[in-house]
């Protein structure tokens, strides 16, 4: 590790070989954020650096990584702020990641200085948070800290106001949360599982249940703070009326929950009605019987309050259901019943097949639901879904998209799609990624920077065969958490089958969750009905 202060960081300095710093725009307790401007195209970034005297800390290196990763995971989001690029500053040793620079200020600042918004802003802000929320939790990451210090106020392309979500930095992965709770976060803001196991102990002999582990529900519960002090411009934690952070988990375990109305004050004129009843089932020390998402609390919001949110581009583009042949067995047609609003993709051939495979197809399709079951050191960035499909095969749930890599050089050639499916079924049981070695490695510059990070943090490599299996290792690379673990996940019976039939993809298994892709390939009646036999026969394999 190189020897460097916090000296060598300034004004006119090149990090990573391409970005020169300006001004430093903020600091924290691990890192140091800089305004920049990279080297060959003139763009501004705001540069995340992690502080000269903590780079050597292994766990704030894999936490830097960590947020890196789950950048990459989310994807884009217009109400996540965007990160760019990542790295390991050659001669500083320092890891960095290049975020998109914003301007406007935080909502925390902007409380401060002109009180609550009107009530249309306030539900337009919320639908935005909401709609980042949802995006985050389908890719499998619970944000664990969201406060108004860390939604940001900025304007879109229209100069309409907008929110981003900052600082996923110690947001967690969901499967990977273990039986205890994390107490990270801030504790005014933060959930009854996040407080620790002896405050669960305490609920538990006063008949409370508290959930051992974070879940989406935990960021309801943030969420409902944060609708509070939108619409009351209270300061921020004033709702628990705790006067030091010692007594603040007796407020949340042993007292009633407060009133808002009451709690409100001269500002309770602003809380729209509905409020009350809506903000207790937020604040339920059971994570189980708060609202299940996001999506859901603001749904129930407006149809609690009577106030209408505006939905964001987001919404707008994830589509509706095309409904392919009414009352079809097994199939829920959800979507607008005119056959007119069935695009020409879904018309003709591949319509009439979906029709007779009882398939139910959408367009466009949702991008975060293929992203949050892929392995970040196989697949490339995703853009979007073309279309989609949803079939039964046995007791597996199977959804097949078309995806559009985020790749320019692909999209030159042509070889920018890629197909996808995400199995259900209770068959699978273990976690494993497979990827053939036909594929090649284009990536953007932000996968390039993860696998440099990845060096920087261990040098153990991340590829490693774990099978110790050469006939199938000489054809694919696999990633498992231990030997084991990949011998169980990848039976005889598997290896066979995928190297037989020439399969040229990624395979992704999880508990009860499989993910199949084959690149470039299109969704097309002879691609899909391959894929599906592909399927179907991996199924039989994993009995």
């Amino acid at each position: 590790m190189p020897d460097v202060t916090s000296a060598s960081l300034e004004k006119g300095r090149v990090v990573g070989g391409r970005y020169r710093l300006d001004a430093v725009l903020g600091q924290g307790g691990m890192a140091v954020v800089w305004r920049a401007e990279h080297t060959e195209t003139g763009r501004r970034v705001a540069l995340k650096v992690v502080r000269p005297e903590l780079a050597a800390h292994q766990s704030v290196r894999e936490m830097f990584v960590r947020e890196a990763r789950i950048a990459s995971r989310i994807g884009q989001s217009e109400h996540i702020v965007d990160v760019l690029d990542a790295g390991v500053d050659p001669d500083l040793g320092l890891p960095f990641l290049a975020m998109e620079l914003l301007s406007g200020e935080t909502l925390d600042e902007r409380l401060r200085r002109t009180g609550p918004p009107a009530a249309p802003e306030v539900m337009s802000l919320l639908q935005h948070l909401a709609n980042a929320l949802d995006q985050a939790h389908a890719a499998g990451v619970i944000h664990r800290d969201l406060k108004p210090q860390n939604l940001f106020l900025t304007q879109d392309r229209k100069g309409q106001p907008t929110l981003k979500v900052l600082d996923f930095g110690i947001a967690k992965a969901a499967e990977t949360v273990q039986s205890s709770a994390t107490q990270v976060g801030t504790p005014a803001y933060a959930a009854p599982e996040q407080l620790g196991a002896s405050w669960r102990t305490i609920a538990a002999r006063n008949g409370r249940a508290v959930a051992a582990q974070v879940s989406c529900a935990t960021d309801v519960w943030a969420f409902g703070l944060v609708a509070y002090e939108l619409f009351t411009g209270a300061p921020s934690g004033q709702f628990w009326g705790a006067e030091t952070l010692a007594e603040l988990p007796a407020k949340v375990f042993l007292e009633p929950l407060p009133s808002p109305l009451a709690r409100a004050g001269d500002s309770a004129t602003r809380l729209p009605p509905g409020f009350d009843a809506w903000l207790a089932r937020c604040l339920d020390l059971d994570a189980s019987q708060r609202y299940p998402d996001a999506g859901s609390a603001m749904s129930a919001l407006v149809q609690a309050t009577g106030l209408g949110a505006t939905t964001g581009q987001a919404d707008a583009e994830r589509g509706s259901v095309l409904p392919i042949q009414a009352g079809l067995p097994g199939v829920a047609a959800t979507g607008p019943s005119a056959p007119a609003q069935a695009s020409a993709q879904s018309s003709g051939t591949l319509g009439a097949w979906a029709t007779q495979k009882g398939m139910q197809l959408r367009e466009p399709g949702e991008v975060q639901t293929y992203a949050s079951w892929m392995q970040y050191q196989f697949v490339p960035k995703m853009q979007h879904v073309v279309r989609e499909g949803r079939i039964q095969l046995g007791d597996a749930d199977v959804l097949v998209g078309e995806v559009v890599i985020q790749d320019e050089f692909r999209r030159a050639v042509g070889e920018a799609h890629m197909l996808v499916a995400i199995v259900s079924s209770p068959r699978l049981q273990y976690n494993v990624a497979v990827r053939t070695k036909k594929l090649t490695s284009l990536g953007d510059g932000l996968s390039r920077g993860l696998r440099a990070l990845d060096q920087f943090v261990s040098s153990k490599p991340k590829d490693a065969p774990v099978l110790g299996d050469p006939w199938f290792e000489s054809k694919f690379e696999v990633l498992a958490p231990s030997p084991q673990e990949a011998a169980q996940a990848l039976p005889p019976a598997v290896r066979q089958l995928l190297v037989q039939t020439g399969f040229a993809g990624i395979l992704e298994t999880r508990p009860g969750r499989l993910s199949l892709s084959q690149e470039p390939a299109r969704f097309d009646a002879p691609t899909v009905d391959q894929l599906l036999a592909t399927t179907r026969r991996l199924l039989d394999a994993f009995s």
